[in-house]
């Protein structure tokens, strides 16, 4: 029958809100608060306490270790090692051979037999949870057993780890699985064997569960011409021109794109976008589909593409062009966007770019021009093409606008206990908060903001937006978020490629949901083709007046 958690586990999740167990979650968090900020006996005390409710568990254990060495209770340490180990519970060897604050452990002579013994319980853990045997190496055909062990083990890691089955109500993750075990067997070529896998994780709807292959076919399945495309009032439009040999061949921005390969574009996206798109919402679904999705597929063979174009003064024509794709390896840097860019606007209103959060490039950026930045009389914060990366980046930036802490969000992941499924009982959920944003202590902006999003804006990006809606400094501006973030799950899987599954559930800091929804704007503004070929950009108009009436 279909697997729905709407009724036990979410709202076992909600409740869950006032229980010690979560309250437990927040206390951990702020000893770890307290430990960075170098006060260890504040961090302990706040560990005992939780301990004092729950027991000795692997996250209070770490904490309240790392706080004794920084007080130099090395005895006391190693006694809480031994009483983790009690509760048959351990910390990873890689985590405490990598811990700097525990050096004055390692030079005791019962060092060895704790580290030993963390590696033994390391190796257990990756023989019942690893799959060495089904992660082969890349062939261009894969036996019958490893494709069948391949689906088996997507589909296991979501059936017990997936924290958003409840958002597609309808789906028999079990059905999908028998369907997807009869398709395999007739796909022993490993580029179609992947497709199937894609199909199969698309039924999940979401966007941080997807399946990747082989490096090897990366350019046979993600090569593309260098172009950027949308699709703008149910028209689909070339927005930017990345490669000068497309330029040559008359393509150019403004122009629609009605057929590709002779099939009407809807149908093309129906045909062989969607069905194995993995994406949260609609808005995210079109935006992907319709956009770097859209021109997807083998490098050796080129794409046809029929446009609606204008020629001078005349009135629009129709012609049919037939261009490239390029492998990965030339068209990912050409369509990457800086991720940081500023500039100051008529009105002393600084437009600040953040594109991407993959590493520090824009946090250390913006932090390096604040002094300029913060001139300004207003700033506009622009993710709209920001799909995201590390949290904390964007929580760098935020953290000078705020002179409070700013709490982040929520969050849940799914818990398993063998014993309490066997005696009927439900399984457990545990979460917390991301903890607070601390202001930043030397730079400080309180003039007007407002923030700009898409459905472009994604993943880490929608967590700055949702602790920006904490911070009730400005309104958000364009359209719906896209709705997927989350702990990713990665695995390896035959054939050289993995998979990732989406195990953490994070909510807006007051518990709204927004994951399989978006984050909701504040003034809602949708670009218009006519606007968009006036070199107009509605969105930005849109905050722009909208700081002005809060000035006023």
């Amino acid at each position: 029958m279909p697997i729905s958690f709407k009724s036990s586990l979410l709202a076992l999740s909600l409740s869950l809100l006032l229980t010690p167990a979560w309250s437990n979650a927040t206390r951990l968090e702020q000893a770890e608060q307290r430990l960075q900020a170098g006060q260890a006996a504040q961090a302990q005390a706040l560990v005992e306490q939780a301990v004092q409710d729950q027991g000795l568990q692997t996250e209070s254990a770490w904490l309240l270790l790392r706080a004794q060495v920084a007080q130099g209770q090395i005895d006391a340490a190693f006694a809480t090692i031994t009483k983790l180990t009690q509760r048959q519970q351990w910390l990873p060897a890689e985590w405490l051979e990598g811990e700097p604050a525990l050096a004055a452990m390692r030079n005791d002579a019962r060092w060895p037999a704790v580290l030993a013994q963390a590696q033994a319980r390391d190796s257990q853990q990756q023989r019942l949870y690893g799959a060495a045997a089904l992660e082969t190496p890349y062939r261009e055909t894969l036996p019958l057993n490893e494709r069948l062990a391949g689906v088996s083990r997507l589909w296991s890691e979501a059936k017990y780890n997936f924290a958003n089955f409840d958002l597609v109500p309808q789906l028999d993750w079990d059905a999908v699985y028998l369907r997807t075990l009869e398709r395999v067997k007739h796909t022993p070529r490993t580029l179609d064997y992947y497709r199937e896998l894609q199909r199969m994780i698309a039924q999940l709807q979401d966007g941080h569960s997807n399946v990747y292959p082989a490096e090897a076919l990366f350019d046979r399945m993600w090569a593309r011409p260098a172009l950027r495309t949308a699709r703008i009032e149910g028209r689909v439009l070339i927005t930017e021109v990345l490669d000068p040999q497309l330029s040559r061949q008359g393509l150019a921005p403004g122009q629609e794109i009605l057929r590709i390969d002779r099939q009407a574009v809807d149908a093309h996206v129906r045909a062989r976008v969607l069905p194995f798109l993995a994406a949260s919402t609609p808005q995210d679904r079109e935006a992907r589909a319709y956009g770097a999705e859209l021109l997807a597929g083998d490098v050796r063979q080129k794409v046809a593409l029929q446009l609606r174009v204008r020629d001078g003064a005349a009135e629009a024509v129709v012609k049919t062009v037939t261009i490239p794709r390029l492998g990965v390896e030339q068209v990912f840097p050409l369509m990457q966007r800086e991720p940081f860019a500023w500039r100051m606007l008529p009105g002393q209103v600084a437009l600040v770019t953040l594109n991407g959060f993959d590493d520090d490039t824009a946090a250390d950026a913006y932090l390096q021009a604040f002094d300029a930045i913060a001139q300004a009389r207003a700033i506009v914060f622009d993710l709209r093409h920001n799909g995201g990366g590390n949290s904390g980046v964007g929580y760098r930036i935020l953290a000078t606008l705020t002179s409070q802490p700013l709490p982040t969000s929520k969050w849940w992941t799914r818990g398993h206990v063998s014993a309490w499924r066997a005696w009927g009982r439900p399984m457990p959920v545990e979460g917390g908060s991301h903890g607070e944003i601390q202001p930043d202590a030397q730079r400080h902006f309180s003039g007007p903001v407002a923030v700009l999003t898409s459905a472009g804006t994604y993943s880490a990006a929608e967590d700055f937006v949702a602790a920006f809606k904490a911070l009730r400094r400005g309104p958000v501006v364009g359209t719906a978020t896209g709705g997927s973030t989350g702990q990713p799950l990665f695995f390896k899987l035959p054939g050289g490629g993995q998979a990732r599954i989406c195990a953490k559930r994070d909510l807006l800091a007051d518990g709204t949901e927004f994951v399989g929804k978006g984050i909701a704007v504040d003034v809602p503004v949708a670009a218009s083709v006519a606007a968009w070929r006036a070199g107009r950009d509605e969105v930005l108009e849109a905050a722009l007046t909208q700081l002005g009436e809060r000035a006023r």
